[in-house]
C-alpha cells in the first residue's frame, strides 16, 4: 500500500526509480513550492532504493548558503584545514567518507540533496561533478524561485538528469489523502472545502485534517467525515509550520510577514519603504509572500490559513504597535477583503472604528458566512438608528449557524423583522419566518404574530403613509410565504396575483417585493408542473438579485433553493448544478453550512437520472450533515431520498437506519414534504412488498397537494420504476401537460409501454438518453430488446441490448433492468463475472472485490451489472440465491 504522503505521486515516484536504476549518469531534481511533497517524494525513493545504494544525505541551508562546502562538513571532518578550500580534496575526502560507508558490497553511492536552492555554489559544483563522473546517482529537491543552481541546471541541459515538477493535487487525490489520512470517507462537500482551502497543498491540507479533527470542527458520524464548522488557522499543526518557516527569515523578512499577515493587502511601496525592496523581494522569491493582482499590486500573505496562524504568534500589543505604525499609511479599503481585515484587526487590538463602517463590514462578513466576525462587528454598533440592520444581520448569522431561536429573539426586538428600517429594506422578515419555522412554530402562528406586531408599528399613522404601506406590504408577503409553507398552491396564486398588482415600483422596497414574488411564481409553477416556467421566474429572479444583493439578507439563499428545485422538475441538471454551486461561490464556509442541502439536491438529480448507487454516495452522508446545518430545511427529504436509494439497491441495514432518522427529522415546506412522503412509500415497498405502493396510489386522491402536477408525476415515476403497470396511463397522460425534459422523457417511456412495440421502446431510449437520464434509458432499451425479441427481430434485439449496455456503462451505477423482465438464461457468466460474483456472495465490498483481483472499482461495478441482468436480479442480496439456482 502507498504511503499515506505519497498519494497521487506514483507516476513521478515510478519515473525517478527508473532513472536513478538505470546503468551510467543518472539524477532527478524534484521542483515544487514549499508543502507539495517534495521531500516527501525524495524519502520514499531513498528508502526504496537503501539496500542497493548507499545513501549519503545534504541538506541546504539559508545559514550556510554563504559558506564554501559548508553543507558537506559532516563528510569533511578527517580534511586538514589547509585543505579546506581545494575543490579536488574536498572531492578525493568526501569520496573516502563513501568508502567507507560502502565497505567491500561495491554498492552505489545515491547522494540526497534537500533545498538544493539554498546551496553554496563550490558544494553543487562537486555534486555536479560526481554525477557527471557516474560515480554517484542524485535526487535534489529545490522551490521553483530562485530555482535550481546552475551546476545542477546544467545535469539537465546535458540530458544527465531529469526534471520533476510536483503541482498540487487535483481534488480527487486531495480527497484520497484525506480519506486515507482519517480511515474513512469523507463528505464530498467537505472534499471540496479541504481541497478549496488548501489549494491542493498536502502539508497544508495535512495541517487542516489534524487541526481540524482536533477541535471538534471536522467530525466523524457514522462512518462519514464532514465539517460541523469553518476550517481555522488557529490549530498547533499549522501553527508549527509557521513557526519553522518564521525561524527561517531575517529580522526585516519576519517583520514584514507580521505587517502582512494584520494587515494585508498592504500597497508594495508601503512594504518597501517599511522593511527595504530587497526584503519584500526576497519573500516573493520564497513564496511566502504574493502579489494580489501581478506586479506593483498590494501585496499578501502566500495563503489565508498562514495568515491567520502567524496572526496567533504576534502578541496583542506588538499587534497594537504595528498597527500605530501603520495608521498613517491607512485609506479606504479598496477591497471586501480589505475592510474585513481592517475591522477585524482593530477589533481585535480594541482600536476604535466608525459605526458605518462596522455595519458594512458586518453585513459583508455575513454575506460571506463569516459569523463571527459579523457577529463582532455588528455587536459594536452604537448608532440607535443602525441598530434594527445591525440586529438584522447577528441574526443571520446565527440562522447560518443553526442558532434559531437565538435569530428570532434579535428580529422581534421593536418588531425589526418588518423592515420599517428608514436606512433600506433587508428582507428580514423572510429570515424572521424561516427561523420561527425552523423552531417548530405552526404556520398560523406565525402570520397571526406579523399581523400583530404589523398593527402595533402602523398604530396612529395615516393611511397614505409610505411606512404603512411598506409594513402592510410585508405582512401581505409573509401571509403568502405561510400559504406555501402549508401547501395552500390555489390560495397562493390568487393572493400573488394581487401582491404584484399591488407593487409600486416607486416605492423602496420595491425590488425586494418583486424578488419575492419572482421567487414565489418560481415555487407555485414548479408545484403546477410548469418547470419550464418555473425556471425562467427562478433566472428573472437571481438576475435581479445579484444587482441589488448588497442591499439584502437572507434573499439569497430564498430564491436558490427554489430554483434549484425548478431546474431538477424540468430535467436541466446543469442549471441545477450550476445554481448550488452559487453558495460556495464566494465562501468556502458555503460549503460547510449549505454541504448538506446541496447534496442532497444534488442526490435528487442523480435519483431522477437513474443513478442509483451515486444517488447514494451523495445522500447519506448528507443526511449526516444535515443533522447540524440546515438552513433550508431539507433534512427529511435527503432522509427520505437516501433512504429510498439504500432500499432500491438492496441495502437493507442502512435503509432501516435511514427510515429511522427521516422520521426524526422536523418537517419543511409542504412541497418538499410531499415529495419526501412519496421517497418514503416508494422505500418502504422495495423493502417488502406492499408496504407502500397502495399508499402511493391512494396519495392523489386524498390529499390535494398530490393531486398537483409537480408533486403527481414524481409519484407516478416512483410507482413505474416499482413496475406498477396502473401507472402508465396517468403518467402519460400527467407528464404530457407538462413542460421539461424530466417529464418529457417519461412521457415517451410511459406511451411506450402502453403500445407495447420495440420501436416506441428505442424512441423512449432515445428521448431519456438526451435528457441525460441514462437509468431510464436503459430500462427503455431493455424493454425495447425483449419487444423485437418477441417480434421474431433479432438483429433489433441485439442493436437495443447494445443501447442498453452504453446506457448502463454510463451509470456507474446500480442495475436498472426492469424487474419484470425474464432473466436471459441462454447467456452464461464469463469466468471472470463468475469469479467476481463469488466474491461479492463472499461479503467483500466492491472495493475490496478491485484490490484483490488487481482490478478498477469500475470494472467490478461492470461485471456485477451484467451478471444481475444474465441472473435475471435487481440487488447485491440477491446474488446468493441466484447463483445457487
Amino acid at each position: 500500500m502507498r504511503a499515506e504522503h505519497l498519494v497521487g505521486r506514483d507516476a513521478e515516484l515510478d519515473l525517478a526509480m527508473e532513472i536513478l536504476r538505470q546503468e551510467g549518469a543518472g539524477a532527478v531534481l524534484v521542483v515544487a513550492d514549499a508543502g507539495i511533497g517534495k521531500t516527501a517524494l525524495t524519502a520514499e525513493i531513498a528508502a526504496r532504493l537503501a539496500d542497493e545504494m548507499v545513501v549519503m544525505r545534504v541538506h541546504g541551508s539559508p545559514a550556510l548558503s554563504s559558506v564554501p562546502y559548508g553543507v558537506l562538513a559532516p563528510y569533511l571532518l578527517d580534511l586538514p584545514v589547509e585543505q579546506a578550500t581545494s575543490p579536488v580534496a574536498i572531492l578525493r575526502e568526501f569520496w573516502a567518507q563513501f568508502e567507507k560507508k560502502r565497505g567491500a558490497n561495491g554498492a552505489r553511492l545515491l547522494l540526497v540533496v534537500d533545498d538544493a536552492h539554498e546551496l553554496d555554489e563550490g558544494s553543487t559544483q562537486i555534486l555536479a561533478e560526481l554525477v557527471t563522473a557516474g560515480w554517484a546517482r542524485l535526487v535534489a529537491t529545490s522551490r521553483p524561485r530562485p530555482g535550481l543552481p546552475p551546476a545542477l541546471l546544467q545535469l539537465w541541459y546535458d540530458g544527465l538528469a531529469e526534471r520533476l515538477e510536483l503541482h498540487p493535487l487535483d481534488k480527487d487525490t486531495a480527497t484520497e489523502l484525506a480519506e486515507k489520512t482519517l480511515g474513512g470517507s469523507v463528505m464530498a462537500s467537505t472534499a471540496d472545502v479541504l481541497h478549496s482551502v488548501s489549494e491542493g497543498n498536502p502539508l497544508l491540507l495535512r495541517c487542516l485534517l489534524e487541526d481540524s479533527r482536533a477541535g471538534g470542527n471536522l467530525v466523524r458520524r457514522n462512518g462519514v467525515w464532514f465539517l460541523a464548522g469553518a476550517l481555522s488557522g488557529k490549530g498547533e499543526g499549522l501553527a508549527e509550520v509557521v513557526r519553522n518557516k518564521v525561524l527561517r527569515t531575517t529580522d526585516a523578512e519576519r517583520e514584514a510577514l507580521y505587517v502582512l499577515a494584520l494587515a494585508e493587502p498592504v500597497p508594495a511601496a508601503v512594504l518597501d519603504t517599511l522593511v527595504g525592496r530587497d526584503t519584500v523581494r526576497s519573500l516573493l522569491d520564497s513564496r511566502l509572500v504574493q502579489s494580489t493582482n501581478g506586479p506593483g499590486s498590494p501585496l499578501k500573505m502566500w495563503h489565508p490559513m498562514y495568515s491567520e496562524a502567524l496572526r496567533q504568534l504576534v502578541s496583542p500589543a506588538r499587534s497594537l504597535q504595528i498597527r500605530q505604525r501603520m495608521v498613517q499609511h491607512f485609506a479606504e479599503p479598496a477591497t471586501a477583503e480589505g475592510l474585513l481585515r481592517m475591522v477585524s484587526w482593530a477589533l481585535d487590538c480594541g482600536a476604535d472604528v466608525d459605526d458605518e463602517q462596522l455595519l458594512r463590514a458586518a453585513f459583508l462578513a455575513v454575506k460571506l458566512l463569516h459569523n463571527p466576525l459579523a457577529l463582532a462587528a455588528a455587536g459594536k454598533v452604537r448608532s440607535q438608528a443602525l441598530q434594527p440592520r445591525a440586529r438584522a444581520v447577528m441574526a443571520m448569522a446565527h440562522y447560518n449557524d443553526g442558532s434559531y431561536r437565538a435569530a428570532v429573539t434579535l428580529l422581534e426586538e421593536d418588531a425589526g423583522f418588518l423592515d420599517a428600517d428608514p436606512s433600506g429594506p433587508l428582507g428580514a422578515g423572510l429570515l424572521w419566518a424561516a427561523s420561527r419555522s425552523a423552531v417548530g412554530d405552526k404556520s398560523a402562528d406565525i402570520v397571526a404574530y406579523a399581523q400583530s406586531a404589523a398593527a402595533g408599528l402602523i398604530g396612529g399613522l395615516a393611511k397614505e403613509d409610505p411606512v404603512v404601506k411598506h409594513i402592510r406590504r410585508h405582512a401581505v408577503a409573509l401571509e403568502l410565504a405561510a400559504l406555501a409553507q402549508d401547501g395552500k398552491y390555489v390560495e397562493l396564486r390568487t393572493g400573488l396575483e394581487m401582491f404584484a398588482k399591488e407593487l409600486d415600483p416607486d416605492a423602496s422596497d420595491f425590488i425586494m417585493n418583486q424578488l419575492f414574488l419572482l421567487a414565489m411564481q418560481c415555487e407555485l409553477l414548479t408545484v403546477e408542473g410548469q418547470a419550464s416556467d418555473a425556471l425562467e421566474a427562478g433566472r428573472e429572479a437571481l438576475v435581479l438579485l445579484d444587482e441589488h444583493n448588497d442591499d439584502l439578507l437572507y434573499f439569497s439563499d430564498f430564491i436558490l433553493v427554489r430554483y434549484a428545485l425548478a431546474a431538477l422538475e424540468a430535467g436541466e441538471w446543469a442549471a441545477g448544478e450550476t445554481a448550488l454551486n452559487r453558495y460556495a461561490a464566494s465562501s468556502a464556509m458555503g460549503l460547510i453550512t449549505f454541504g448538506g442541502d446541496i447534496q442532497a439536491l444534488k442526490g435528487m438529480a442523480l435519483l431522477r437520472q437513474g443513478r442509483l448507487e451515486q444517488a447514494g454516495d451523495l445522500l447519506t452522508p448528507a443526511v449526516e450533515a444535515l443533522r447540524l446545518k440546515d438552513p433550508q430545511r431539507l433534512r427529511r427529504l435527503g432522509a427520505a431520498m437516501a433512504f429510498y436509494a439504500a432500499a432500491r439497491t438492496g441495502n437493507k441495514e442502512l435503509a432501516h437506519r435511514l427510515l429511522a432518522e427521516q422520521e426524526a427529522a422536523a418537517p419543511g415546506g409542504a412541497y418538499v414534504e410531499a415529495l419526501a412522503e412519496l421517497f418514503t412509500l416508494a422505500g418502504r415497498e422495495h423493502l417488502g412488498r406492499g408496504t407502500g405502493l397502495e399508499k402511493l396510489r391512494g396519495l392523489p386522491e386524498s390529499v390535494h397537494l398530490h393531486q398537483m402536477p409537480g408533486v403527481l408525476l414524481q409519484n407516478l415515476v416512483l410507482r413505474a420504476e416499482l413496475g406498477d403497470v396502473q401507472a402508465m396511463g396517468s403518467l402519460e397522460e400527467t407528464a404530457s401537460s407538462m413542460g421539461g425534459s424530466w417529464a418529457a422523457g417519461w412521457e415517451s417511456l410511459a406511451s411506450a409501454q402502453l403500445a407495447g412495440a420495440g420501436e416506441g421502446f428505442v424512441t423512449a431510449g432515445n428521448t431519456l438518453a438526451a435528457a441525460g437520464m441514462p437509468g431510464p434509458a436503459a430500462v427503455a432499451f431493455d424493454k425495447a430488446a425483449v419487444a423485437f425479441d418477441a417480434e421474431g427481430k433479432r438483429p433489433e434485439a441485439r442493436q437495443a441490448a447494445v443501447l442498453r449496455d452504453v446506457s448502463e456503462a454510463s451509470l456507474g451505477d446500480a442495475l436498472v433492468h426492469d424487474p419484470h423482465t425474464e432473466a436471459d438464461r441462454s447467456v452464461p457468466l464469463t469466468r471472470r463475472e463468475q469469479d467476481i460474483v463469488a466474491l461479492a456472495v463472499s461479503g467483500l465490498t466492491d472495493r475490496q472485490i478491485a484490490e484483490k483481483l488487481m482490478v478498477s472499482v469500475r470494472t467490478v461495478e461492470g461485471h456485477l451489472y451484467r451478471s444481475y441482468a444474465k441472473l435475471g436480479i435487481r440487488r447485491r442480496e440477491d446474488l446468493g440465491a441466484a447463483v445457487r439456482n
